[in-house]
């Protein structure tokens, strides 16, 4: 008898954890997503809370992204928790949420609907860069496009003694 009641006042403690864990998930889920900016071979760009770079779809349309279904799942959206906030160069008054399929909101900035995308990583943050047409986003909503310079080198020699 001794043992049935300690295995339940076990359980009971396990039920009451598990209950304090989903309060707690409950309330940082409401926290605010962020949007923030840092320097990188781009530029300035913009990034999640957590770093990750933030790109937009240049075949969105108003209402109507390009990016659906199996699209979503390499290039994942920037979902919104509460009222989107802005950091460091990020602009609050560019951001913005829209619906996505299944109820999702989604962040926006300028308009364009925020994406990461699955294959970057701490050592190629902006590998996403110009594929299928995302590109990194600036703090004034613009995309950037990979820069491309052009070094021209010219000699000249002259003859000795002249």
């Amino acid at each position: 008898m001794k043992i049935h009641r300690i295995v339940l006042v076990a359980v009971a403690l396990g039920a009451v954890t598990l209950t304090g864990s989903a309060f707690g998930q409950s309330a940082h889920s409401s926290a605010a997503t962020v949007v923030t900016t840092k320097k990188a071979s781009l530029g300035t760009i913009l990034v999640t809370s957590s770093g990750q770079t933030l790109y937009l779809d240049s075949g969105d349309k108003p209402g109507k992204p390009a990016c659906t279904g199996g699209c979503l799942s390499i290039w994942p959206p920037l979902k919104a928790s509460g009222a989107p906030k802005a950091s460091g160069s990020a602009k609050a008054s560019l951001l913005g949420t829209t619906k996505i399929a299944g109820g999702i909101k989604q962040v926006t900035y300028k308009g364009h609907p925020l994406y990461t995308f699955g294959s970057d990583t701490k050592s190629n943050p902006t590998s996403g860069e110009g594929i299928n047409g995302f590109y990194v986003v600036s703090p004034s909503g613009a995309k950037i496009t990979k820069s491309t310079t052009t070094t021209t080198t010219s000699t000249s020699t002259t003859a000795p003694g002249y």
